[in-house]
Parts: C-alpha cells; structure tokens; sequence
C-alpha cells in the first residue's frame, strides 16, 4: 500500500474507532475533523479493520523507512490500539 493511502487508512479507522462505545479511541479535536461527523455505519468497522491490516503487511510504505525504531514500535502500537478497538466492536 502506497504510504500516503496508508496515512489516510489510519486516519479513517481511527475516526470510526472512536465512534465504537467504549473503545477509548479520542480524536484530537486540533487534528480531527472540524465539524461533528455523522454517526458511521456499522458495516464500516470491518472494511476499516481490512485496511489497518493492509497498512501493516508486509510491502506496504508505511511499514518500511523508519528512521528510529522506536518510532516504528509507537506506531505499530497506535494502529494495534486502533485494530483492537475494531476488533471487539461486533
């Protein structure tokens, strides 16, 4: 996956996660959307769930060029905070 569609996959799962209750997901309201968003359907939660997976496989960009490894760790463990929030969401 193309590393500028990548960040926009993240970006979109993390706004569906945050509407899953109880999923502890918080959107910065300075980086988020600046109005409300709609309440998105249910059905959205796994093709956010499909696309979080093809960000972190193997070949996609944003898994790939990390210049500090431990920036690389954060981030895998932002996007898995994210995958589980969709993942106990059904």
């Amino acid at each position: 996956m193309d590393g500028g569609d990548g960040v926009e996959a993240v970006a979109v799962a993390a706004l569906v996660a945050a509407q899953v209750p109880g999923s502890g997901i918080v959107i910065d309201p300075d980086g988020g959307p600046k109005e409300p968003l709609p309440q998105v359907p249910v059905s959205l939660r796994a093709l956010a769930r499909r696309a979080l997976h093809r960000v972190t496989e193997d070949g996609s960009e944003l898994t790939q060029g990390w210049v500090d490894r431990n920036d690389a760790i954060a981030w895998r463990q932002e996007v898995q905070l994210i995958r589980d929030a969709l993942d106990t969401s059904d």
